[in-house]
């Protein structure tokens, strides 16, 4: 009936109809098919596929211009739903109480000049049960902002729900009214401890995040049963690598080792790329405890202070990380590739290895610099450094040949000291080391994707799609701003423009300034904010951001579900060696990489978000102590009320055209610069301009600065 219901609303509709008319069309008799009637259009409306008016006439929801998705309050005051057919604005006076992250029903209309707009019909389902954030204490009253900047509401706690909490205290918070005017009254249902104690601004981040930080009882009890080493006697049947030449090359904190390479010259002048990749699979078995934890996370999440992984640290750092020194279960994806960068064989299997040294970035590049010491210390891989640095230039080269894109921005690496207070923020720097890895890692991730996708068996591809039209425009407008003249020629070139303006902007030339870093990361950044977002699905579609018509993830299985998932379909569609056997499996895993997609591609913006904040929190922390001083940056970004000013050390805040005393400026959108009203002084993207620090807030994650005037010419 449900089915009868559907094709009636979305196929068949017409006009609105009561129950006795559905009644009627569907041919129904008796009570029995009224009561089920009755509780089919029931779970459509649980659903929002279809709502009734107060006449009691039914209609799909597009009909009564309603809509249902979740909310999203920027700094303005205003919202953005997002509902299945896009974002819908809403005006802050059309909130009618929600919050970020709360599920909302909207009715859509029209404003005067046509745009699409909404407002509030009913909160369906409140995004937060608990929320987050420091006591504070003022004009006799207590009340906790979340530590989720994106969440604008203020809950006051009165003194018999303070549960014996003091100001300045981390506490967790329970709603038990809310008001519209985005005000609550709430209760203190725990202490999480002092402000200041070492870790605890992070800890109030994740917890509000809704990351978990600790593993349930039955998932540690299955840890129980994981052995801490392997026998190459216990696996027979895996090829033997334990005595070639394979090393893993990581960041000097790496704990979670879970790719190792090798590189060997054949005799015919190709190169042999080895990836071998942590077997997660062999210990995280279907349907187990682990692996609904696994399953639940979907993704390490890695902070300043803190790495939150995915698995525990007994697989994640321990048997699951390639080690040196120790034999290791792993899924090998080896490749001969010719001087071109194209594969001309490969294969996938399992093995044991034992890898031969950890390497660290740092090392490994200055191996490749010369350094003597290095090069004798690490003399029995030295020659296959040299050709594995030639072969990653040119998979590079082969990459950038068919339209790929290497997005960079200057990365933050932000120094704590054992108290977890920032000392100083430094820029990352990315060399031939991890450019190398990356390489290895594209290509396999590859060449395991066309594999599986040849069997046409249930699968999980990462896909991105094409930047669409508007957001391009927007970003020529941008970087024509900076002095370039870049133009599109037809949609073909699409891809080929982006590429080249990432190209001018190459974050990795040799002997780039501060302030080239600083102004080419702007355009970097404004150039992955084009971008489609990626994501993971189960139908392939290209990732237009690789230039690959056919990619997934194989590489990380310690900290991505995807991966883990990936390695099972292998050994079960590939590995087994009677298909018939596992035919039988394929609805299932049809309908568990559907699941994994959806779930792990949420997961994935979560984590980031989480890292995102915790830097930006931690950034204005170190700010804190920069009251009044002085610093030089680059206009980022201009809107109508003020300037973005990014410093060279990565830190973004924002100076209000109201706060500049000199002249009142007024914002031209279409040259993107704002000019002063009586003296006509110009500020224009790009711009390098002196700025005083005028305000630090931690909680919304905002630095507010006073431009003083230009520092230096613009230039390109």
């Amino acid at each position: 009936m449900k089915e009868k219901l559907l094709e009636i609303f979305l196929n068949d509709f017409n006009h609105p109809l009561d129950i006795d008319e559905l009644f009627e069309i569907l041919g129904l008799s008796d009570a029995h098919d009224f009561t089920l009637l009755a509780k089919c259009l029931n779970e459509l409306e649980d659903e929002f596929i279809i709502t009734h008016n107060h006449k009691g006439l039914f209609a799909p929801m597009s009909y009564f211009n309603l809509s249902v998705g979740v909310l999203d309050v920027k700094d303005g005051g205003y919202g953005f739903v997002d509902t299945p057919n896009g974002g819908v604005f809403v005006k802050a006076s059309n909130l009618k109480g929600a919050i970020t992250y709360d599920t909302v029903m909207i009715k859509e209309f029209t404003d005067d000049l046509g745009r699409k707009e909404g407002i509030v019909e009913r909160i369906i389902k409140r995004g937060n049960e608990y929320f987050y954030g420091e006591l504070l204490f003022y004009k006799g009253k207590y009340f906790v902002y979340s530590i989720d900047s994106k969440i604008k509401l203020t809950i006051f706690i009165s003194k018999s729900d303070l549960l014996k909490a003091k100001p300045h205290q981390m506490v967790k918070v329970k709603v038990n009214k809310y008001f519209p005017n985005h005000t609550a009254d709430g209760e203190i249902v725990e202490i999480l401890g002092n402000t200041h104690d070492a870790g605890m601004d992070i800890t109030a981040l994740v917890l509000s995040a809704g990351i978990k930080t600790t593993f349930p009882e039955e998932v540690l009890l299955e840890l129980e049963d994981i052995p801490d080493e392997i026998s190459k006697l216990d696996y027979p049947n895996r090829k033997d690598l334990t005595d070639k030449l394979i090393i893993t090359i990581d960041g000097i904190d790496a704990k979670d080792l879970d790719d190792a390479v090798r590189v060997e010259m054949l005799d015919n002048g190709n190169y042999l790329l080895g990836v071998y990749i942590a077997d997660v699979s062999n210990y995280v078995k279907e349907g187990t405890f682990l692996d609904l934890e696994a399953f639940e996370r979907g993704t390490s999440v890695y902070l300043p202070d803190r790495v939150i992984p995915m698995l525990p640290k007994k697989l994640s750092n321990g048997i699951c990380s390639l080690n040196e020194g120790v034999d290791r279960l792993v899924m090998c994806c080896e490749m001969e590739i010719d001087n071109s960068g194209n594969v001309v064989n490969s294969e996938i299997f399992e093995g044991v290895i034992n890898s031969r040294h950890r390497m660290t970035y740092d090392d490994v590049n200055m191996i490749l610099k010369g350094d003597k010491e290095l090069i004798n210390k690490y003399h029995d891989i030295y020659d296959m450094l040299l050709n594995a640095n030639k072969l990653s230039k040119i998979l590079n080269n082969k990459r950038e040949t068919r339209g790929a894109f290497m997005f960079e921005t200057p990365e933050a690496k932000i120094i704590l000291n054992e108290k977890g207070n920032v000392v100083d923020i430094v820029l990352r720097q990315r060399f031939d080391a991890e450019c190398l890895i990356e390489e290895f890692m594209l290509i396999s991730n590859e060449c395991v994707a066309e594999t599986m996708t040849w069997l046409d068996v249930p699968f999980i591809y990462r896909v991105h799609e094409e930047p669409a039209d508007d957001k391009v425009s927007k970003l020529m407008l941008m970087v024509n701003n900076f002095g370039y003249d870049y133009k599109i020629k037809g949609q073909k070139s699409v891809s080929r423009l982006l590429q080249k303006i990432l190209k001018d902007h190459d974050l990795n030339e040799p002997g780039l300034s501060t302030e080239d870093i600083t102004r080419r990361g702007i355009v970097n950044k404004a150039l992955i904010r084009t971008m489609a977002k990626a994501k993971y699905q189960e139908t392939n579609i290209g990732h237009f951001g690789l230039g690959s018509k056919c990619y997934t993830h194989f590489t990380s299985p310690i900290r991505r579900y995807p991966d883990l998932l990936v390695h099972r379909l292998i050994k079960e569609f590939m590995f087994n060696e009677s298909f018939v056997s596992v035919s039988d499996k394929v609805g299932f895993y049809n309908s568990k990489v559907n699941a994994a997609g959806v779930n792990s591609s949420k997961t994935e913006r979560i984590a980031e978000k989480l890292e995102r904040d915790a830097c930006d929190y931690k950034k204005c922390e170190y700010m804190e102590r920069f009251y009044g001083d002085k610093f030089v940056g680059t206009i980022s970004s201009i809107m109508n009320f003020g300037a973005f000013i990014t410093l060279d050390n990565t830190v973004e805040g924002m100076c209000r055209f109201a706060d500049m005393h000199d002249d009142y400026y007024v914002y031209d959108e279409a040259k993107m610069c704002f000019v002063g009203n009586k003296f006509k002084i110009t500020y224009s993207l790009g711009d390098r301009v002196k700025v005083r620090v005028m305000d630090v807030c931690k909680e919304t994650r905002e630095v507010n600065f006073r431009i003083l005037g230009k520092e230096i010419n613009r230039g390109k």
